[in-house]
């Protein structure tokens, strides 16, 4: 069976992995991920190649950015600025001479549901990964969305209101990243600027903390509004969600029965009909499994 060097770039490190193809980690690690030039980062890219040449047909990239994934242009990089309009597959075929693809991190995670995870056997699905913003990818008709521009799915200016100029307040990240908790709640109990993370969050909502609590229903409330306008448009039959604190069972819960109490009571206005609320079935492996994915079958 055929392998592979699977690497998942993000902002703080680069995992890689060693995998077959059926998606079974081999051995896996990770390296910081350089922040000063590009060079470096093809460096870095290049010794995790080294350590598996002898063994792998191809490399499948995740990372972050707008990517034409058919050629493997890197139009952004997201948090790393020095990835803007580079050919990242054939600069990097310079220092490692195998098939290169590369895919967005987000769509990878889509990818990794819609093959084996909580959207297998789905039509029409929508994979959100809630974190500092809100990526993910639309499955449509069993496939995965990219749009004109290679931008659907990237969702963390989805506007929840009428934005105001110069402001993006209201981007969909601002109000249902992990900092529309965390920042809500300290607000709410007069502490310090980022006091809290979002482990420390659940443990107060499971705790049942007043607040704490009081602020996961209005939380879930604005996720809920933000599918209505979106399964408007898309029509899903699962909302898959990933992330951190996706693994919170409250966190889902809360997300459900918002979902179901918004969609049960505008149903009787609208034939728009209410998608299931899922959590994504892998964590931090999604991309590694996504990126595969695509180098395979894309």
């Amino acid at each position: 069976m055929k392998k592979y060097c699977v690497i998942d770039v993000g902002g703080t490190n680069i995992k890689y992995a060693l995998m077959d193809e059926e998606a079974k980690i081999l051995d896996k690690g990770e390296v910081e991920t350089p922040k000063d030039s590009l060079d470096s980062f093809v460096e870095a890219i290049g010794k995790i190649y080294d350590h598996y040449k002898d063994q792998v047909v191809g490399i499948a990239m995740s990372a972050p950015g707008r990517i034409n994934s058919n050629t493997g242009y890197m139009f952004t990089g997201g948090a790393l600025r020095y990835i803007s309009q580079i050919p990242m597959a054939d600069v990097l075929k310079e220092r490692c001479p195998v098939d290169i693809s590369i895919e967005n991190d987000g769509k990878c995670a889509a990818l990794a549901e819609l093959w084996k995870g909580s959207l297998k056997n789905s039509q029409h699905g929508l994979v959100l990964t809630l974190g500092t913003g809100i990526g993910g990818g639309v499955i449509a008709n069993g496939k995965l969305l990219r749009g004109q521009n290679f931008a659907s799915g990237e969702l963390s200016s989805f506007p929840t209101t009428i934005l105001p100029v110069n402001d993006p307040i209201n981007f969909w990240a601002n109000i249902n990243g992990t900092r529309g908790l965390t920042q809500v709640y300290e607000q709410y109990k007069n502490l310090e600027p980022n006091s809290v993370n979002g482990k420390m969050f659940f443990e107060a909502v499971n705790r049942n903390d007043e607040v704490a609590v009081k602020v996961l229903e209005e939380f879930a409330q604005h996720f809920a509004n933000a599918i209505f306008a979106i399964q408007t448009v898309l029509d899903t039959e699962k909302v898959a969600v990933g992330g951190g604190i996706s693994f919170q069972d409250r966190l889902i819960e809360a997300l459900s029965r918002k979902v179901n109490e918004l969609f049960d009571y505008y149903g009787q206005y609208t034939p728009i009909l209410k998608p299931q609320v899922v959590r994504c079935e892998f964590a931090n492996d999604s991309n590694l499994i996504g990126a595969l994915y695509h180098h395979l079958y894309e």
